[in-house]
Parts: structure tokens; C-alpha cells; sequence
């Protein structure tokens, strides 16, 4: 999901508070996407930090019809998983700076990336991304310059 207006460039952050609703009971992934260019054609292209139910993160980057893993499928205690009552919330937060970018889960760096390669490019649209067969409330996502 996104609004083809909210395009950032430079040093920034991007947040939300995600809360896992219903899941499929697979590993379906939800989170922030930011460098979007070109989302609605066959060069769509953007970089995405996501979390899943089983308390794992990961970082990709989508090119056309292909993705590529920037930091795989990585299990950590910062990712909340469901409750009792099924649901979970997992604040998510992508800092992007001159040199790096940071990936954040509940106010825990899990990864830190330099601003090279496949995630040279930042700048662009951003938005969420859900995998299908969930069903996410996102409440406070926000866009900060830095």
C-alpha cells in the first residue's frame, strides 16, 4: 500500500506501530517499503524490512518480477510473536542516513546496512507492504527528515 505522493529523499525515518490481527499460520511477512520507483509497471523497484508471526525480520530488495535478500529470514527476541489472543504489535522503524541505514524492531537495531550495492538507492516512494492472508492494523506511520 501506498500514496504515489509521498516520495522522500535524503536522510530520513520512517515508523509505524504494526499489530498482527489474524495470521494464515504461515510465515507471512509485513512491514515498510521506502526507494519505490515505478510501483505500479514492470520495473517497479524498492527496498522492504519486514517481520512475520515466528519472530524473524528480513530485509529485501525488489527488482521487476525478482527479489533479493539484502539480510535473510533471521529469527530475533525483538520481533513480539502472537499472544494467547492470536495477535501481536511490533514497532517498526527504517533510518536512513548518508552512509547506512539502520533496521529497527521494537527499539532494537537488528540490522545495520551500508548505503552500497542493492541498497545504494533510498530515495522514492515509501508505503507498507502485507503479505497476503493477514490482517494488519497500522497505526502512527509516519515519514521524519533527519
Amino acid at each position: 500500500f501506498w500514496n504515489p505522493a509521498n516520495t522522500v529523499t535524503g536522510n530520513y525515518s520512517l515508523q509505524g506501530t504494526f499489530k498482527l490481527i489474524k495470521t494464515s499460520g504461515h510465515s507471512e511477512y509485513y512491514g515498510i517499503v521506502f526507494g519505490g520507483s515505478d510501483l505500479e509497471g514492470a520495473g517497479q523497484d524498492y527496498l522492504y524490512s519486514m517481520v512475520a508471526a515466528d519472530g524473524t525480520w528480513l530485509i529485501k530488495r525488489r527488482t521487476g518480477d525478482s527479489t533479493t535478500s539484502v539480510s535473510a529470514k533471521t529469527p530475533s527476541d525483538a520481533v513480539k510473536k502472537p499472544g494467547a489472543d492470536g495477535t501481536s504489535t511490533n514497532a517498526l522503524e527504517v533510518r536512513v542516513m548518508a552512509d547506512k541505514i539502520e533496521f529497527v524492531v521494537n527499539g532494537t537495531v537488528v540490522d545495520t546496512i551500508p548505503k552500497t550495492g542493492q541498497t545504494a538507492k533510498t530515495d522514492g516512494i515509501y508505503g507498507i507492504r502485507i503479505n497476503h492472508h493477514l490482517e494488519v492494523q497500522v497505526d502512527g506511520f509516519a515519514l521524519s527528515k533527519q
